[in-house]
C-alpha cells in the first residue's frame, strides 16, 4: 500500500539516502495542514522497519504493523490540539534508550512540533542532535519557524508541496462520493493545496455552518429585524459552536466582498452570486464584516453570549439596511 500518496519526490529522496547510508537521525517535516505529514513520517518508518530488501514493501510484517498503528517501535506524540509538554519529552528520551522490540530502529514521530513551547524544545534538542544508535526522530510541523533556530539546524528539512488540484479532486471523489461537483471544485479551490482543509469545507458540520451563515445573511438582506435576532440569539447556539460559525459567516462576507471588487467567489453558488450580489452593497457588506469581526473578538473575549450576538443581529440588519 502506498501511504505515501502525492509524495513522490520526497519518497524517492528518503529511499536514495536510505540506501546509500547517508539517511538522517532527525527530520523536520513542514508543510500545511493536510498536506501528508503524518503519512509520510509513516512511510518512512515502514521504509526503516521493513523485512523485505524492496523497502518499503507494504506487505510484511513489519510494515503491516506501521500502516495498522500498532508497531511497538513507532513512537507517537501530539496530535490533537494539546501541545507537548516537557514531562512527554522526558517520557520521550527515556523511550529512546529502549532496544527496539520487533526491528533495528526505534521511530518517533512528535506531530503539530510547532506548539511546542521553548521549554520542551529545549528538552528535546540533546536526543534530537545526537540521538542513541538506531533512533530516528520526524518533527511534522506546519511551519519550521515555529522551532527554536537551534532545532532547525539540528535537523533535516522536507517540505511538503501543495497536492495538486487533479489529484486532489480525484481523492475527494473517493472520500465523499456523494458531493457535487460544485462543492468538489469549491473545496479544492478553498484549500490551496492542503487535502486537511479540503475534507474539512466538505464535512457535515462545515457544510451546515455555511448554510446557517448563508440564512443570517439572508434574513438580514431581507429587513426582518427581529428574525434576525431571535436566528442569533437561539438557545441552541454556545459559544464553542458559535465562534466556528461566525468564522463561516465571515468568509462568506468576504467572498461576497471578493465577487463586488471584480473577483472570483469560492464559496457562493451562482443563485446566491445573482441573489446576493442584486441585493447588497459593496458598502453594506463591508459594514457587516466590521461589527462581526468586533462581536467575534467580544464573544472570544468571554462576553456574554446572549448580549453579543443582539448586538451582532442589530449591527447587521442596520448595515443590510442603510440607506442612501
Amino acid at each position: 500500500m502506498d501511504l505515501a500518496g502525492t509524495l513522490a519526490p520526497e519518497r524517492a529522496d528518503f529511499l536514495r539516502r536510505l540506501q546509500n547510508g547517508t539517511c538522517s537521525h532527525g527530520f523536520i517535516v513542514e508543510g500545511p495542514k493536510g498536506s501528508g505529514k503524518k503519512a509520510f513520517a509513516l512511510w518512512c518508518a515502514s521504509a526503516l522497519l521493513c523485512e523485505s530488501a524492496d523497502k518499503p514493501c507494504g506487505a510484511c510484517r513489519s510494515c503491516r504493523k506501521v500502516q495498522g498503528g500498532h508497531h511497538p517501535d513507532v513512537h507517537l506524540y501530539g496530535g490533537g490540539d494539546k501541545a507537548i509538554t516537557v514531562g512527554q519529552v522526558r517520557d520521550l528520551i527515556k523511550e529512546t534508550g529502549w532496544i527496539p522490540t520487533d526491528g533495528e530502529k526505534n521511530v518517533f514521530i512528535l506531530e503539530n512540533a510547532q506548539k511546542m513551547q521553548a521549554p520542551a524544545q529545549n528538552a528535546l534538542l540533546k536526543v534530537f542532535e545526537e540521538p542513541p544508535a538506531g533512533v530516528v526522530i520526524f518533527l511534522l510541523t506546519d511551519s519550521r519557524r515555529g522551532l527554536l533556530p537551534t532545532v532547525r539546524s539540528r535537523g533535516q528539512t522536507v517540505r511538503l508541496s501543495p497536492m495538486e488540484p487533479r489529484d486532489m479532486e480525484a481523492k475527494l471523489k473517493l472520500m465523499f462520493p456523494r458531493v457535487s461537483q460544485g462543492e468538489l471544485s469549491a473545496a479544492v479551490v478553498y484549500s490551496r493545496g492542503s487535502l486537511g482543509e479540503a475534507e474539512e469545507f466538505l464535512k457535515r458540520d462545515a457544510v451546515m455552518r455555511r448554510e446557517a451563515a448563508a440564512e443570517w445573511l439572508t434574513v438580514a438582506l431581507d429587513g426582518d429585524k427581529y428574525r434576525l435576532i431571535g436566528l442569533l440569539t437561539a438557545s441552541k447556539h454556545k459559544r464553542d459552536t458559535l465562534l466556528p460559525l461566525l468564522d463561516s459567516f465571515l468568509q462568506l462576507l468576504f467572498d461576497l466582498l471578493l465577487e463586488k471588487s471584480g473577483g472570483r467567489a469560492v464559496l457562493l453558488t451562482e443563485e446566491q452570486r445573482e441573489f446576493y450580489g442584486n441585493r447588497a452593497t459593496k458598502r453594506a457588506i463591508a459594514a457587516m464584516c466590521d461589527v462581526t469581526i468586533t462581536c467575534r473578538e467580544s464573544l472570544e473575549s468571554n462576553g456574554n453570549v446572549t448580549a453579543v450576538m443582539t448586538r451582532l443581529a442589530t449591527g447587521l440588519w442596520s448595515a443590510a439596511n442603510e440607506r442612501g
